[in-house]
């Protein structure tokens, strides 16, 4: 007799549901809408270590940014690999324009494009 059973969560879907559901209590949005947001925050994250991206979000005090980001220079700075599991509440990127470090809660993400 097969019992059914749960298959185990990856480590990214396990973060990409810890994302979800705290885009759904910060901002009362709908589980779908949380659920694309984590998706496309884990590709923005994918993209940065290896390109650049056009971010959209609001900072804290609503006002909206629009960056041109990545994380290229991350390992030199920090002498580690870039790790997603360690996202939970921040993103952080290297804003190209700026030349420093900046981060934005992940519940004010918009959306992200590539950029070359």
């Amino acid at each position: 007799m097969m019992m059914n059973r749960k298959k185990p969560a990856s480590l990214h879907e396990a973060i990409r549901n810890l994302w979800k559901i705290r885009i759904m209590l910060e901002k009362n949005y709908t589980e779908n809408c949380a659920t694309w947001m984590a998706t496309r925050i884990e590709s923005l994250i994918d993209h940065m270590q290896y390109g650049h991206a056009l971010i959209a979000y609001h900072r804290q005090d609503g006002t909206f940014r629009l960056v041109r980001a990545t994380l290229l220079p991350y390992k030199n700075m920090f002498r580690q690999d870039y790790d997603i599991t360690r996202v939970t509440t921040t993103i952080a990127y290297w804003d190209i324009e700026q030349q420093a470090w900046r981060t934005f809660q992940l519940e004010n993400f918009l959306e992200w494009s590539p950029v070359c």
